[in-house]
């Protein structure tokens, strides 16, 4: 590789020779001599291809692509079309003015540092999920691209997610759950119905905003789940408090937990559930933990790790069994038993002193 870096600018230069000709060309979007030795190769190759005659694949800006091609694709095909709009806004800006072909594994890995080590607009720290679904999407953006024969391989498959911590399961106590209803009865009767609704069914929080009265069957005491993360239809039954809730809601909209702006479908609570959480000091609390409330309560109950993954909609056994590893009746026995095991021993040791002499 031929790169090196201009003392009065600071940009990194390809240059070189070929057939006797030197060509120059500022890497402009460099910022690493590996950047620039990636960049400078596909320069290298443009020149071949239009020294042979060979037809240069056309090197469309990644912005244009997201815009004509992804965006299309991800509204046509996916349920997470809104959700990709705003990820999509972040990688255009990171990635605005480089062709396809300038977006190397290299450039891909130093967004992923960068991105994970810049606080949100909360000033929090990013999560790895976030910059995860982030890699997802940009992913995805260049597997279409590969299709299109656009790029020949899809940088992002070497570049590494970040490891996640799945096994936190923070569980809701009887004493907080009455803290946050109680917080929730007067102001926010609507994500108070919701919070119920996620403790008695352990449905996730994008299925009880698509839940509409048509999936509900009152005679049977039945609710039908339409649309779920993985994509498979489920019922769930009614207990007396989510029947009698629902029963006594008015039915305003086709939803049932409709937006208060547009009778629509609601699209989020977190603003006023985070601030009950906050204003009653429950620490380390997500709405999504209700679903981990609803499903280690069951389990406690006697619920096996076979119905569990059929209420919840797991698609394998093994994301229920952490729910039922703790709380298996057999196991607990087991545990306590050890409690009588001195007393038998000693018992036994007492008897044999008496009968042998």
């Amino acid at each position: 590789m031929t790169v090196r870096k201009r003392k009065d600018t600071g940009k990194w230069v390809s240059d070189f020779y070929y057939n006797g000709e030197r060509i120059v060309r500022t890497l402009k979007f460099a910022r690493t001599k590996k950047e620039a030795e990636q960049a400078e190769a596909v320069v290298m190759n443009q020149v071949f291809q239009q020294a042979y005659g060979f037809e240069a694949k056309p090197d469309k800006l990644f912005e244009n692509f997201v815009v004509e091609t992804f965006l299309p694709y991800s509204e046509a095909n996916k349920k997470s079309f809104v959700s990709d709009v705003f990820i999509c806004r972040v990688l255009v800006k990171e990635f605005r003015n480089r062709t396809l072909m300038q977006i190397t594994p290299p450039i891909v890995e130093t967004f992923k540092q960068e991105f994970l080590n810049t606080p949100t607009k909360y000033g929090k720290r990013r999560s790895p999920a976030t910059v995860n679904n982030h890699l997802r999407i940009l992913s995805k953006i260049f597997s279409l691209a590969v299709d299109a024969e656009l790029v020949e391989n899809n940088p992002c498959f070497r570049v590494k997610k970040l490891r996640l911590n799945n096994k936190r399961m923070r569980v809701l106590s009887f004493e907080e759950e009455v803290k946050l209803l109680g917080a929730l009865a007067d102001d926010n009767e609507l994500i108070r119905n919701i919070v119920i609704v996620a403790l008695h069914t352990g449905m996730r929080r994008g299925e009880i905003f698509n839940l509409k009265w048509f999936d509900l069957d009152f005679v049977r005491g039945l609710i039908k789940v339409e649309e779920s993360k993985s994509g498979v239809k489920r019922i769930i039954p009614m207990n007396a408090t989510i029947k009698s809730l629902l029963k006594h809601i008015d039915q305003k909209s086709e939803y049932v937990f409709p937006s208060p702006r547009s009778g629509g479908k609601l699209n989020d609570i977190k603003k006023g559930f985070c601030k009950a959480v906050a204003e009653i000091g429950i620490k380390d609390f997500r709405f999504h933990d209700l679903r981990h409330t609803a499903a280690t309560r069951m389990a406690d109950v006697g619920a096996d790790a076979f119905t569990l993954a059929k209420i919840l909609g797991h698609s394998s056994i093994q994301m229920t069994a952490r729910y039922t590893h703790a709380t298996d009746a057999a196991i607990r026995r087991a545990v306590e038993n050890l409690d009588s095991f001195g007393n038998v021993l000693a018992t036994e040791r007492k008897t044999a002193a008496v009968i042998l002499p």
